[in-house]
């Protein structure tokens, strides 16, 4: 009998305890939202020193998600407070709280799923590599006894030193913190090939004043799914944020960010991402 009072009494103090507070409830308490982002991942996440923001493709829908947030709320106003992140550090400003949604171009893992949860995906390209056109390298294959740079802590460092292991092929690769830092190596020619996703590749090269002396080869080493990374275990906030992605997908919106960050360099959107688009497009 005692044991069964104790029983009760534990059950009624624990259905009496206030739910936990969510990433909403946080939102609408402070007025703000923080988004991480990227320093030098063009098209996708970049600012320059003098900017007074980030832009870029995935900033641009980071800052609808906002507005659709506010409006969800019915705030006044929201502050965005932008967070600087690397490679190393953008999951773990999510786990630690230091930002509530990261805008950069984080593929989605099961092992990074441990840790944080993912929106729905809002971009899907591939690894590959850029050289100099006066290399002999056309793919990885060619990169026996070469030196190939990746940003450490990416998914391209992992499939990159795979792909070599399976190959059998005797590469020096070299971690470097950021995509800048791979591309001054190549440009100067203390490497000779960098790893990366197609995308950021392109937006990278475009954006450097040697862009006429770079080539990206045409084979894809992996798959990469990009999708924001939102903190872990709350499923209110995660669906705020993809009613976000579903609308502006059908809106349109999604066309007119990429006809901003990529279309003028004449890139058109692949049928593989326009797919991803509308399998991504959800109804009420």
């Amino acid at each position: 009998m005692q044991l069964l009072k104790a029983t009760m009494l534990i059950i009624l103090m624990l259905t009496g305890l206030p739910a936990a507070a969510g990433v909403l409830d946080e939102i609408r308490e402070t007025g703000e939202l923080r988004l991480a982002y990227r320093m030098e991942s063009p098209p996708f996440s970049s600012r320059a020193p003098e900017a007074l923001a980030p832009e870029g493709f995935t900033i641009d829908i980071c800052r609808i998600i906002a507005g659709d947030i506010q409006t969800h709320l019915g705030l006044e106003e929201l502050k965005i407070t932008w967070v600087k992140v690397d490679a190393d550090e953008r999951i773990q400003a999510i786990v630690d709280g230091r930002a509530h949604i990261e805008c950069g171009i984080t593929s989605v893992t099961l092992s990074r799923q441990e840790r944080v949860d993912f929106s729905n995906l809002f971009y899907a390209t591939g690894a590959s590599l850029m050289i100099l056109n006066s290399s002999d390298i056309r793919n990885v294959n060619d990169l026996d006894n070469k030196r190939v740079s990746v940003v450490e802590g990416t998914t391209t460092e992992t499939v990159l030193v795979e792909a070599l292991e399976e190959r059998g092929i005797n590469a020096r690769v070299v971690r470097v913190p950021n995509h800048a830092d791979a591309l001054k190596r190549l440009v100067n020619k203390n490497t000779d090939a960098m790893a990366a996703d197609q995308a950021t590749l392109f937006g990278i090269g475009f954006k450097s004043s040697g862009e006429h002396r770079l080539v990206i080869t045409e084979d894809m080493l992996s798959f990469e799914p990009y999708a924001l990374p939102l903190p872990r275990n709350d499923a209110d906030f995660r669906l705020v944020v993809n009613r976000s992605l579903s609308n502006l997908y059908q809106r349109g919106d999604v066309g007119r960010s990429w006809e901003r960050h990529f279309g003028v360099h004449g890139v058109k959107p692949t049928q593989m991402l326009l797919t991803l688009y509308r399998l991504n497009s959800f109804s009420e």
